[in-house]
């Protein structure tokens, strides 16, 4: 008789002996794991490698530097360039962690406590990247509005469309004219306060989209959409009282010296059978890149919900 499946534990067990047979196995699950899991993969554009420092230039408008002239007859056509704007630089940052089995934990098959390592190193992983992002946003002055008042019974369509169309009229600093022509597409917010969204009578009176799409951008997509236009993701290591409105993959961009990168499974002081002279095996999770944020009118983040 075939054997019934009724639960994600039923069937064959896996041991911890079986997992670090194949000492590349739990760092391919990491780095799997990992994939379209960080919150960088939202704001920020893919650029070319580095060599630990790249140079690039804030936002301007999207003209010529001269506007266009009247031509007399044989008179020579006007030559012009783009605007360019400030000239900064971004370097890159090593970072890293690492998790240990150790030989208790594979001869006594403790999976549950190895499995709560690779969960926890992936969770502090994660948690540096929104961290490191929304520190940038900060030295950048990235825009910010105050809710009106906290989203459990306030207005918040009053706050998103606020922060709309901040992102809407961005533009250089002393010339409204020249506007950057932001498209904001996005809303990341913790589950808790997409839930307090989705309950308040304001939004209730809205059509609020149950669009299912398959962007394959970033993990916490959800299948919530906002006015026909914003899409909804969320991130469990979001500030509570924050939400983020802004163009995808607009604020800047990331550029990597080293990408994201697990060692196999190593005995540390030398290798034996018994996991060398600390008697554990270890997997070294490290990454070096730079991020920039040259467009900081594409995002606003909205306070106090």
């Amino acid at each position: 008789m075939a054997e019934l499946i009724t639960s994600a534990y039923d069937g064959p067990k896996i041991t911890v002996d079986e997992l670090m047979a194949d000492p590349t196995y739990i760092p391919q699950r990491i780095i799997e794991d990992l994939d379209n899991a960080f919150v960088e993969d939202l704001f920020f554009r893919q650029a070319e490698d580095n060599q630990g420092v790249v140079a690039f230039r804030e936002a301007a408008g999207n003209f010529l530097g001269d506007d266009a002239e009247e031509i007399a007859e044989y008179g020579e056509i006007p030559v012009s360039a783009p605007e360019l704007g400030n000239l900064k630089a971004a370097f890159g940052i090593k970072t890293g962690e690492a998790i240990r089995i150790s030989y208790e934990q594979r001869h006594e098959n403790k999976i549950d406590a190895v499995t709560r390592a690779i969960d926890a190193l992936e969770r502090t992983v994660v948690r540096h990247g929104i961290n490191a992002v929304f520190g940038a946003f900060t030295a950048a002055a990235v825009p910010e509005l105050t809710a009106s008042a906290p989203w459990t019974t306030g207005d918040p369509v009053k706050d998103l469309f606020d922060a709309i169309e901040a992102v809407q009229g961005a533009h250089e600093d002393g010339d409204t004219t020249r506007l950057f022509d932001y498209d904001p597409n996005t809303l990341l917010v913790h589950p808790q306060a997409l839930t307090k969204l989705l309950r308040n009578e304001q939004i209730q009176k809205l059509y609020i989209g149950d669009v299912a799409h398959d962007n394959p951008l970033y993990k916490g997509m959800t299948n919530v959409q906002l006015f026909g236009t914003i899409n909804v993701a969320t991130s469990r290591l979001m500030p509570l009282d924050q939400a983020y409105v802004f163009e995808a993959q607009a604020a800047g961009f990331k550029s990597d010296t080293m990408p994201l990168t697990a060692t196999p499974l190593y005995s540390e002081g030398g290798e034996s059978q018994i996991g060398g002279p600390t008697m554990s095996w270890r997997s070294d999770l490290v990454r070096k890149r730079a991020i920039a944020v040259d467009n900081p009118k594409s995002v606003v983040r909205i306070k106090g919900l």
